[in-house]
């Protein structure tokens, strides 16, 4: 079951306590009693291969280890291991309704509660007011909270219209998923991910359960369902010219104000109007592409208009590149063990990304494969198979 939002209670270790012990016992002199060990904190970690929430238990509470009390003879208490909770790119931290963390950073760690704070014992208590203390510290006791994990979807075009739409049959056709497919509002109730493989590009494609009016506002599946636009490229508006409720243009109205209300930022994401179930009326407004996603008519000049705004996205990627290779173009390329090793300003740029793994190294390439560096590697005698290393990235040179 695919699960985007869980509630949690999370607590820290305990600290441990400190110990009163003495090295003269008789004379109670010579304090040697150790400090508790600090408690875990609470982290979570982005990893791969996640992709989605399901992994952990909702509502559970989940705790940290407690460090251990200290002892005689200087000994100290140990630290408590940390609670580790390993989340997916585009999962976001909430407490009390508040963001406090947005996670995409691949091996990106954030601390939701610091372990807490271990008691001292009598030989970390000792001072000129004190120099022979008979007391010790109790420690910290563990520190709750509440808090809620947000995962959205990762995603190159998002598929939205009304539900009955033929959003399923639609990614059904672009891709090899097997969305389920009926003729009644809600078939889709969760996101449904597939991978559009073109001879020019490859997608990822999610399929979205069906927005209504008031979405913005979290009727039906509404907040659920418009979240998982933040971290897309594209998004498609699919449209039913044979709803007997909204026309075209009223569905059109109502997904952009519902996506508006929702998160205005979303607005500047490019848009492709398609209208589906066209077989049967006239097709005369160049500002829509017309498909019957069942029969899989139109589905080529699609696939073509989707390429041209993906790649319109990489151009932008390009000039803005081309700007920084202009004016602070400081690359560097030294032969060191065997390998082609870059550096400048340019290369920081080129790896300085974060996110999808997959995604991101698509980028690095082609980013790669636009910049100076190739030529400047055929100037320094670069063969096939060679090794080029762009900071952490290497990889085998072939022209």
């Amino acid at each position: 079951m695919f699960v985007d939002e869980i509630n949690l209670t999370v607590l820290s270790g305990a600290g441990g306590s400190g110990s009163v012990s003495f090295k003269n016992t008789s004379a109670k002199s010579s304090p040697n009693g150790g400090s508790g060990g600090t408690g875990g904190s609470v982290k979570i970690k982005v990893i791969t291969d996640l992709h989605d929430l399901s992994h952990i238990i909702s509502n559970s509470s989940l705790k940290a280890e407690n460090g251990t009390d200290g002892n005689k003879n200087y000994q100290n208490g140990k630290n408590g291991e940390d609670l580790v909770i390993e989340v997916p790119s585009g999962t976001q931290v909430f407490v009390e309704n508040n963001l406090h963390a947005d996670l995409h950073e691949y091996g990106s760690t954030y601390t939701v509660i610091n372990g807490s704070r271990p008691g001292r014992g009598n030989f970390d208590l000792i001072s000129k007011r004190n120099p022979n203390p008979q007391i010790c510290e109790q420690g910290q006791k563990r520190q709750k909270l509440d808090i809620k994990l947000v995962y959205s979807i990762y995603s190159d075009l998002a598929i939205i219209g009304l539900p009955n739409a033929g959003k399923s049959t639609l990614i059904s056709q672009l891709t090899n998923s097997k969305a389920k497919i009926g003729d009644y509002e809600f078939t889709t109730i969760t996101p449904n991910l597939g991978i559009l493989n073109n001879s020019n590009f490859k997608l990822t494609i999610c399929d979205l359960p069906g927005l209504i009016k008031g979405a913005s506002e979290g009727v039906g599946m509404g907040k659920k369902v418009l979240k998982h636009l933040r971290n897309t490229k594209i998004i498609v508006y699919l449209l039913d010219p044979l709803n007997d409720k909204y026309s075209i243009d009223d569905q059109i109205s109502l997904l952009f104000h519902e996506i508006e209300e929702f998160d205005k930022s979303l607005c500047k994401i490019p848009v492709v109007k398609v209208v589906n179930k066209s077989d049967s009326i006239e097709k005369d407004d160049k500002n829509y592409k017309y498909i019957s996603a069942l029969e899989g008519g139109g589905l080529d000049n699609l696939i073509k208009n989707i390429e041209e705004i993906y790649n319109e996205g990489f151009e932008r990627i390009y000039e803005d590149f081309q700007k920084i290779t202009i004016n602070d173009d400081d690359s560097s390329i030294f032969f060191e063990e065997n390998k082609f090793i870059c550096t400048g300003s340019v290369v920081e740029y080129i790896i300085g990304l974060s996110g999808s793994s997959e995604e991101v190294n698509n980028e690095i390439f082609y980013r790669y494969e636009k910049s100076t560096l190739p030529q400047m590697l055929q100037d320094e005698g670069i063969q096939n198979g060679d090794t080029v290393v762009l900071g952490n990235l290497e990889f085998e040179y072939k022209k």
